[in-house]
């Protein structure tokens, strides 16, 4: 038989709460079996401070901020219907606060409370907490980048989790667009982009990139040497790859081969 205060209980979660959400400073999701257990998992945190569950999803959304006069709480709209919303200064409403052994702990940020018994817990690393380090641009000049625009330095991971980052404009991903977080709360490499051709320069004459080899990969020659193939082109610097007088459809350089002249370069299209 249900008690009276678990009656009340439901209706606080289900007419008060109903419909609210904190977006944008989700951390961590799960699928816990009940509300309890997502709040139980926030206490785990010491960057946690608020929740989102939804009932009919099964889904914890732990947040790194509670609602304040600048960070509202979405009310009933299609992304908040099913949800409720509860800050972690709220919790002793909802479970015995101080029966969690978890919540005498106080973790490193990045790290969670972890219960092996009932009297042993431990903090163990839980999340990638420092930035994404900042792309290597492959082929490039990397301080003409606008590094500003590389969203995978804004948020952290939680481990075994593979963040997906988007390379800086004039620039295209370099195999995955992804980076895992290491169990030792490292990120697994660096993000890599590489310069690409715009649409509107279909042809590279704008083409600033350092991408030093050819299509085939031979290596490009040198725009200040005449050996082992003489040319004109000496407003040119260093061997890279370039179409600046439009006079080939790709950039292009001459090879250090004697045997082959020049060759077109592949450069990706953005």
């Amino acid at each position: 038989m249900i008690s009276f205060t678990m009656l009340l209980l439901l209706f606080v979660i289900n007419y008060v709460e109903s419909g609210r959400r904190l977006i944008g400073f989700n951390f961590k999701s799960s699928s816990p079996t009940g509300h309890k257990q997502c709040l139980k998992m926030c206490i785990a945190y010491a960057e946690c401070l608020s929740v989102n569950f939804s009932r009919n999803r099964l889904l914890c959304e732990l947040n790194s901020q509670h609602e304040t006069e600048t960070d509202q709480v979405t009310e009933n709209t299609s992304e908040t219907e099913d949800f409720i919303y509860i800050p972690r200064i709220s919790f002793s409403k909802h479970i015995d606060v101080q029966a969690e052994m978890c919540n005498n702990v106080t973790c490193p940020i990045g790290k969670m409370c972890v219960r092996h018994s009932p009297n042993k817990t431990s903090c163990v690393i839980a999340r990638c907490i420092q930035p994404m380090p900042q792309p290597y641009i492959g082929s490039s000049a990397e301080l003409q980048v606008d590094l500003s625009a590389f969203t995978g330095n804004r948020k952290g991971g939680n481990v075994g989790e593979n963040v997906y980052f988007t390379c800086p404009p004039e620039t295209v991903v370099m195999g995955s667009p992804t980076i895992k977080c290491l169990a030792n709360g490292q990120w697994e490499t660096r993000p890599r982009c590489q310069v690409c051709l715009e649409a509107s320069d279909p042809s590279g004459a704008r083409y600033w990139g350092t991408k030093s080899v050819t299509s085939t990969g031979k290596t490009c020659q040198s725009w200040s040497l005449q050996s082992p193939h003489g040319h004109s082109y000496s407003e040119y610097t260093g061997n890279y790859c370039r179409n600046n007088r439009n006079d080939n459809p790709k950039p292009w350089c001459y090879t250090t081969n004697p045997s082959v002249r020049w060759e077109s370069c592949d450069i990706p299209n953005c």
